[in-house]
């Protein structure tokens, strides 16, 4: 049986990316500036968005797009949560599983929003990009925060949303259930050998916590 589950953050527990992604093309197209591709922002979620900010400073500077970060993560806290996680914390806190969050954005941008969100008393732990060298498909958040709970990666079920997070989750040990959005439905996870994929997270509790053996 699983024994702790680790949640990927943004487009995981909630929809961050579109809201991130309309925010920026409101700001470009304010400028006069021509609006980023939902292709472009696709190749880079899951990461540190590197290309996608680079572009970014290039047209605004590192003021204006830190700014930009800024009002994203403030008002991210009163996006609704996504369909299923809800529920789905709930059960594993009444069963004492731990909760942890393995995320490539800062901690400190996160740590506020999911107290905002009323889900900090579930989430033992929160992993950033602070805490490690390399960020996700790089496994290493996943092994920080297998270690910070106390479990080896088998004992823990990965809850994604992205190629380059279910990599990290994969590739670190984990077994991993992907559920995209609009945001990543269309990227391929042939390569990946998937728990589950797009299933209805109130169930994952009696198809995945009753009666398996980890």
């Amino acid at each position: 049986m699983y024994r702790a589950v680790i949640f990927d953050f943004d487009g995981t527990i909630i929809d961050t990316e579109q809201h991130l992604y309309e925010i920026i093309n409101t700001h470009l197209i304010e400028a006069n500036e021509r609006p980023i591709s939902i292709d472009f922002y696709r190749s880079n979620i899951g990461g540190r968005a590197l290309a996608l900010h680079e572009h970014l400073v290039q047209i605004f500077g590192e003021a204006k797009v830190m700014q930009m970060y800024k009002v994203h993560h403030e008002s991210a806290g009163q996006l609704v949560l996504r369909p299923g996680v809800q529920s789905l914390m709930e059960q594993l806190h009444a069963r004492h599983v731990p909760m942890a969050i393995a995320t490539s954005s800062a901690r400190a941008d996160i740590e506020p929003i999911v107290s905002d969100l009323g889900i900090k008393s579930f989430i033992q732990v929160i992993k950033g990009r602070e805490d490690v060298e390399a960020v996700k498909p790089d496994p290493e958040l996943y092994l920080s925060a297998v270690q910070a709970l106390n479990f080896s990666p088998t004992h823990c079920l990965a809850i994604e949303d992205s190629v380059n997070g279910a990599t990290a989750a994969s590739v670190a040990g984990l077994d991993v259930i992907v559920n995209t959005n609009p945001m990543t439905e269309v990227s391929d996870f042939s390569s990946l050998n998937l728990l589950d994929k797009d299933i209805d997270l109130t169930r994952v509790v009696e198809r995945y916590f009753n009666g398996v053996t980890k």
